[in-house]
């Protein structure tokens, strides 16, 4: 979907917003829009590519994930809107940074690369 469906889409250097008085009328649009970040994440995965794994990685899926700022009546960002699985990579490349800062300082117990992408692949509870 490209966001300039969405009415009052306005892009602004990289990010793409939309003001709110205009977004409610708009949510399964806006949704649909942002959700398009699980498909390429679930692309990227199914060919073997974790970008959690990779701080590059991760930020560049970040980056390039599709997200909406919504705006208030002077233009000022009040939210945004981001798909779960941008969460998700963020959540599991900020696991994967504590983690190796735990085996720097050499405390709790570090986790293993099995287990991070055992995680990862949702193959474990955690």
């Amino acid at each position: 979907m490209d966001p300039a469906e969405i009415e009052g889409h306005e892009r602004q250097g990289p990010i793409d917003t939309v003001p709110l008085a205009k977004a409610g009328a708009q949510l399964e649009a806006i949704a649909r829009y942002v959700s398009q970040a699980r498909e390429e994440l679930d692309r990227i995965e199914a060919l073997g590519t974790f970008p959690a794994l990779d701080p590059g990685d991760a930020a560049d899926f970040a980056f390039q994930a599709p997200q909406l700022s919504l705006t208030d009546e002077s233009g000022k960002t009040v939210a945004v809107v981001v798909s779960p699985a941008l969460l998700e990579v963020l959540e599991d490349a900020l696991g994967l940074a504590e983690n190796e800062l735990h085996k720097l300082r050499g405390t709790g117990r570090p986790v293993t690369t099995e287990e991070l992408v055992a995680r990862i692949k949702g193959q474990t509870a955690s």
